[in-house]
């Protein structure tokens, strides 16, 4: 019995052969012959092509088919499952965005963040790679990106997310808002690191392009607290005094931009203790009071402003 496919393959076959019928009695050999020729050839092109064109359907439906395999073991919790089923969809059709993305989200759950066991290290590489090629074909997912950052950030590889979002940043430096939130995140990158110098560079640089951002401003010096008052005295005491003052510098910029900002104030009352330390190394007793007691008003503001938001709740 014929199948359906066999007898579309012999309707095509005569439909495309009939012209070769057309020639008429009184033409030369030569003639009728190159004519044939010409059509022969045209339609062993037509046969390829239409004989592709039905395989990559056939595979995309079978692709299709496998990620709703793949999404029914996901549902069930069965992630190693659900990967060969993503991975066997994207073999079939490696122009399917989802199916990429769902064998990153299966790696993902199978992935213990901070492990070095060679399965968890698998894991995390092949979430990354399977994130990686889902962002080619949808470069604007948003999501997808925080993911990756995620991973990068659980697996410390640092480096790589560096790499990926200093090259999103050089795609969308016009775009003001897009461009801060990526020096927002390469900041966070390099103090997961510990690279404050790096970290530090970044969110100055989203101060620059945000001169009016209050937060951004907050941002730099908190982390000129975080410096200055977890390595105390194993920092040169010249950068030590530069870190202070530039933490205060920042953070008064962002209450003149922000009302009753008490979270920078309570900064402002941290960063005049560390100057009333350094007083005291310097053997300046006048100046750490002086220092200590600027800190106390500061520290009263914060907890009245603080008071008093908390009551308009």
């Amino acid at each position: 019995m014929t199948s359906p496919a066999q007898t579309m393959k012999a309707e095509g076959c005569l439909q495309l052969g009939a012209p070769m019928r057309a020639g008429r009695a009184g033409e030369g050999l030569g003639r009728k012959r190159a004519h044939g020729t010409v059509l022969l050839a045209v339609i062993s092109a037509l046969l390829v092509v239409t004989g592709t064109g039905c395989k990559g359907t056939i595979n995309k439906l079978k692709a299709n088919y496998q990620v709703k395999q793949g999404n029914d073991f996901y549902k069930a919790q069965d992630y190693t499952t659900a990967v060969e089923y993503y991975k066997r969809a994207a073999r079939l059709n490696p122009d399917f965005p989802l199916a990429y993305y769902h064998a990153a989200l299966s790696y993902m759950a199978l992935y213990k963040p901070g492990s070095q066991h060679e399965k968890d290290i698998a894991y995390q590489e092949g979430a990354v790679e399977n994130l990686l090629k889902y962002l080619k074909f949808v470069p604007n997912n948003e999501e997808a990106k925080n993911q990756l950052l995620s991973v990068y950030l659980q697996a410390a590889r640092y480096d790589d997310a560096a790499i990926f979002f200093e090259a999103e940043l050089a795609k969308k430096d016009k775009d003001k808002e897009s461009a801060s939130l990526l020096m927002q995140k390469l900041g966070m990158i390099y103090a997961k690191k510990g690279d404050f110098e790096k970290s530090l560079e970044w969110y100055v640089k989203r101060t620059q392009l945000e001169r009016d951002n209050p937060e951004a401003l907050y941002t730099v010096g908190v982390l000129c607290w975080d410096k200055v008052y977890k390595q105390g005295l194993t920092l040169d005491m010249e950068r030590r005094e530069q870190l202070i003052e530039m933490g205060l510098d920042y953070l008064n910029r962002a209450t003149r931009l922000r009302k009753n900002y008490f979270e920078a104030i309570s900064y402002i009352n941290l960063l005049y203790r560390e100057k009333a330390k350094v007083a005291q190394i310097l053997g300046n007793e006048e100046e750490m009071l002086r220092f200590n007691e600027e800190a106390n008003k500061y520290m009263r503001q914060a907890l009245d402003m603080r008071k008093e938001a908390m009551a308009k709740q």
